[in-house]
């Protein structure tokens, strides 16, 4: 029996590095400011994260959109009916309908339910209002910090390359 190895996936070692790298940047940099654990960042970062500045940027934006999607409806059913299973599943309703009845809302819609799943079982484990919203709350932040190291990541790799190609075509 012969071994046989995959050749890497173009970017796959760009895909590695960039994600190594914010990942460091986000644990590190939210841990300095009072964030233990900041594993939501981390995700967002792999969420966003492309070689492409265009999907870059399209993959920030719907991660946005699905966040405040996500985090809206989480903290209104929070303030209006609590913390609790049902309450959830009220809440993820409301999510994926805002979803389909929103012309242009982004293809990966699935993001804002999710989005209230996590914000929601983060609440539930709360202990009152306010330290349920400011859980909810402390996850929006990691996920918006998360995806913008990934977005940030993408147009500094994107000048080094292309100031890289740039000075190969000037050697002699």
């Amino acid at each position: 029996m012969e071994l046989q190895f995959i050749s890497p996936r173009k970017n796959a070692f760009l895909y590695l590095i960039k994600i190594l790298t914010g990942s460091l940047i986000s644990w590190y940099g939210l841990r300095a400011v009072g964030i233990a654990e900041p594993y939501w960042a981390m995700i967002s970062l792999i969420v966003v994260t492309e070689p492409d500045i265009a999907l870059a940027k399209l993959n920030f934006k719907a991660r946005v959109i699905n966040t405040i999607n996500g985090a809206v409806v989480a903290c209104l059913t929070l303030v209006l009916i609590g913390a609790s299973f049902f309450s959830m599943l009220i809440a993820l309703s409301i999510s994926i309908l805002v979803a389909m009845l929103l012309h242009n809302y982004p293809a990966n819609w699935r993001l804002g339910p999710a989005t209230v799943v996590i914000l929601m079982s983060a609440a539930v484990e709360g202990t009152g209002l306010n330290q349920e919203l400011s859980l909810a709350l402390l996850r929006v932040g990691e996920v918006l910090a998360g995806s913008s190291v990934a977005l940030l990541q993408t147009l500094a790799y994107g000048y080094i390359i292309k100031r890289a190609t740039n000075e190969e075509k000037e050697l002699p």
